[in-house]
C-alpha cells in the first residue's frame, strides 16, 4: 500500500512536473494539420519555378515585405496570370517531360 501511494505520488509529480516544462511552448509557428495535398511533385515545382520567375521569392525573403507595395503586388499579380494561364500548363508539361526522359534514361520503368 506504501509503496503505491510513493509509486502514484511519484507519478503525479512527474506528469506536473513535465506539464510545467512545455507550458510555455509557442506552437503558434506550428501549422494547423491539413489533408494531404493531392498536389503531384511536378505540379509544385511547376508552381514554384512561376513564384521565383516573377520575382516574388526574392521580395518574400526580405525582412520588409509588404504585399500592398505596388512593385510587390505587381510581381504578385503576374505570378497570378502565369498560374492561371498557358505558362503554368508549360512549366508543368516541361516538368513532366524532363522527369520522363529522366526514367527512361536510368531505365526506371513509370508503372
Amino acid at each position: 500500500m506504501k509503496a503505491s501511494l510513493i509509486l502514484g505520488t511519484a507519478l503525479a509529480g512527474f506528469a506536473l512536473l513535465t506539464q510545467a516544462a512545455y507550458a510555455d511552448t509557442d506552437t503558434s509557428a506550428i501549422p494547423a494539420y491539413s489533408a494531404p495535398s493531392t498536389l503531384t511533385r511536378a505540379e509544385v515545382q511547376a508552381d514554384l519555378a512561376l513564384w521565383r520567375r516573377a520575382g516574388v521569392e526574392q521580395l518574400a525573403a526580405l525582412d520588409s515585405f509588404d504585399p500592398t507595395n505596388p512593385n510587390t503586388a505587381q510581381r504578385i499579380a503576374q505570378y497570378k496570370q502565369w498560374r492561371a494561364g498557358s505558362e503554368y500548363r508549360a512549366e508543368l508539361a516541361r516538368l513532366q517531360n524532363r522527369s520522363v526522359t529522366a526514367q527512361a534514361s536510368s531505365g526506371v520503368s513509370a508503372n
